[in-house]
């Protein structure tokens, strides 16, 4: 798996504790404004979440439309700043697991290509990140299942959008017989990588990696849910996280708590759902 370059601009930090002795992990994302080069690049395998070159070619073709950054507003990217903002957060995360961590996500490739509209949320839950301690061929009860809550706010508070991200990771269990919304994503995630699997648009992993993760009974695996809140590097305030309160969560024995402190959040945003996303492609020089 390569690694992009802007994934440089990723740097953890010590965690710190809550007041109820929970520990915190601490990122910071310092986006290279000043590298062009990296930028761009950075923004194109952000729309790539989205559509691929090849869609987007064929619908400005099919739509008449000479610009792609002129469809991708139009159709496909969000414009309304809590989808925008809820996506781009989602992404932040999903990739520093993959990437960082060594999670494979297949929400990454399904979740944004896969929206009826551009204006929602999709349902289910925000990222479902699996992690082989072997392969995905041989089963470990070391294997890990995490189930991702993402919240993001430009100008909210890192204690408000994390403290909403631990009550709402509640919704995230995988009780496959109660019609939990972990147990339901997961299997809608494998129903569509199947769907793509036989189309012969295969993803990292098969269907059947995922498949056996719906089953802990008999094949048996870790359990990690995950609260994360993506904020401006100005609302990164330890002290105002330390009062974040675990202690009423369903899964405060396997609960991890993230925090990502982005440098200038919102000019990143734009960045990043720029005519950048379509450099070079088709038209767009």
């Amino acid at each position: 798996m390569k690694i992009p370059d802007y994934m440089s601009s990723y740097v953890k930090l010590l965690p710190i504790k809550t007041n109820e002795g929970n520990p915190i992990e601490l990122i910071e994302v310092h986006a290279p404004f000043d590298n062009n080069e990296l930028i761009t690049e950075w923004a194109r395998l952000f729309r790539l979440k989205y559509i691929s070159d090849e869609d987007l070619l064929e619908s400005m073709e099919d739509t008449g439309l000479q610009s792609g950054i002129e469809f991708l507003r139009s159709v496909v990217y969000p414009q309304n700043s809590k989808f925008r903002n809820g996506d781009f957060g989602e992404i932040l995360v999903a990739e520093y697991l993959m990437y960082v961590e060594k999670f494979w996500v297949p929400t990454l490739t399904l979740r944004y290509s896969d929206k009826a509209t551009s204006e929602e949320s999709v349902k289910g839950s925000d990222i479902i990140a699996i992690h082989f301690e072997l392969n995905s061929n041989q089963e470990s009860p070391d294997d890990v299942l995490c189930i991702c809550e993402v919240k993001t706010g430009s100008v909210s508070s890192v204690r408000g959008r994390l403290q909403d991200a631990v009550n709402d990771s509640n919704k995230d269990d995988l009780q496959l017989h109660a019609a939990k919304r972990g147990s339901i994503g997961l299997n809608a995630v494998k129903l569509k990588l199947k769907r793509k699997e036989r189309a012969g648009n295969s993803d990292s992993y098969s269907y059947r990696a995922i498949a056996r993760f719906q089953n802990p009974f008999e094949h048996p695996y870790q359990t990690q849910y995950a609260a994360a809140a993506v904020v401006d590097q100005k609302r990164f305030n330890r002290e105002t996280i330390k009062k974040i309160e675990a202690k009423e969560s369903q899964h405060v024995d396997s609960l991890r708590m993230i925090v990502v402190g982005v440098t200038d959040i919102k000019k990143l945003i734009d960045v990043l759902y720029s005519e950048l996303g379509v450099a070079n492609i088709g038209n767009e020089q």
